[in-house]
């Protein structure tokens, strides 16, 4: 699908898809979108040095680069699924370094590095990209995190089922939990069906509240 290069209330890109009317991030900010949602309320919010995180989206690599930018305290293990990637004519003109003084090499380095290998990024942050699906993904190894960064429900609705919800709580350690930009009532719904406790968070610029997921010690 066609996209394009917008630019956020925070002066950071994000892509828009003319045909299913979407973005990738929210134009109340991208980075502020991110920063509060996945690095505030995930990374920092998780109390261990050692992480293994798994994002449900690598889009434009915006997650990725910010979990690198903070990962200087921790261990980061970073697991991404992407079944689309961006093409070189996007990522390259992206302006995420600009804004987080990071070396633009560097970020075209997440993008450009090999699928399907571990690589390492830092002395803290391994990169492990996966041309996949989550419903195609079987590796089985436990997450610490999971970033759960897909389109809307109603964009991307088959991406917000009880099943691929599921899948999540399965794939969570006794300690993780799951955060999201959405915080609508079905999915808080669908959440909890499958065993997840449900925390409503003060959400992003522009969005009242988010979801952090907790895993419980039993699966209804």
């Amino acid at each position: 699908m066609k996209k394009e290069i917008i630019i956020t209330k925070d002066g950071a890109h994000s892509l828009y898809i003319p045909k299913i009317n979407e973005t990738y991030h929210s134009v109340h900010g991208a980075i502020s979108e991110s920063m509060h949602v996945f690095i505030k309320n995930g990374l920092n919010h998780h109390t261990q040095k050692n992480l293994n995180i798994l994002e449900i989206g690598f889009g434009t690599g915006l997650n990725a680069l910010l979990t690198l930018i903070h990962s200087k305290k921790k261990k980061i293990q970073y697991n991404t699924l992407e079944p689309f990637p961006i093409s070189k004519e996007i990522y390259s003109k992206l302006n995420f370094y600009n804004l987080t003084n990071y070396n633009k090499d560097s970020f075209i380095y997440l993008h450009t590095s090999d699928w399907e290998e571990n690589i390492k990024i830092s002395k803290n942050f391994t990169l492990h990209k996966l041309k996949s699906k989550l419903q195609n993904f079987n590796l089985k190894k436990k997450f610490d995190i999971i970033y759960f960064d897909a389109f809307a429900p109603e964009k991307q609705p088959e991406m917000w089922t009880k099943e691929v919800f599921e899948k999540c709580y399965n794939l969570i350690g006794s300690e993780g939990f799951l955060v999201t930009y959405c915080a609508k009532g079905v999915v808080k719904r669908t959440l909890q069906s499958v065993g997840f406790e449900i925390e409503s968070l003060v959400g992003p610029p522009g969005k009242r509240e988010m979801i952090r997921a907790n895993k419980t010690t039993f699966q209804k």
